[in-house]
């Protein structure tokens, strides 16, 4: 099967499951929370919480680039958990699950202030790991939406093939 088409394929599963109401639902609680999380690592270490002083330090571009990667990564994981919830109606997930969820985790530890310091890795004993990476951390951030999106395919795909549509 080609690429574009199986593509296009992983579209129309999503497409289906997601214009249920419930699954439609849970995309978008489990996006903003994800989101609202996501949003408040970014400023945990910056002082006041705000949003201008973040922009201040870390310039304009890095700030607003880590939003867009945070509603990415927001999204992909609510669009994710919806189809696990599907899947889980009529299968185990297994392996799959753990991939995605890891790739959320990925894509979480690069948000925050290359500065001031990610807050996930903080935990870790490595508050200003970011200013050691090449791009401040965007690199994880895109790992994380790439694991995400290969997530949100494979188990797609497997709905496709295991899973009646209704």
């Amino acid at each position: 099967m080609s690429i574009k088409k199986e593509l296009l394929t992983t579209l129309v599963t999503i497409k289906d499951i997601l214009s249920n109401s419930k699954y439609f639902g849970i995309t978008i609680i489990t996006s903003v929370v994800a989101f609202a999380v996501l949003y408040y690592f970014m400023l945990a270490t910056v002082a006041d919480m705000s949003l201008r002083i973040a922009v201040d330090m870390s310039g304009a571009s890095y700030i607003y680039g880590t939003i867009a990667s945070i509603i990415l990564l927001s999204g992909l994981f609510g669009i994710y958990l919806s189809l696990i919830v599907y899947k889980f109606s009529f299968a185990f997930v297994g392996r799959k699950g753990l991939f995605g969820i890891g790739g959320g985790f990925i894509g979480a530890l690069g948000v925050g202030c290359p500065t001031c310091g990610a807050l996930l890795l903080g935990l870790f004993g490595a508050p200003l790991a970011l200013m050691y990476f090449p791009f401040q951390g965007a690199e994880l951030r895109i790992a994380g939406i790439i694991i995400l999106a290969f997530s949100v395919h494979f188990i797609a795909k497997s709905i496709d093939k295991s899973c009646k549509l209704s």
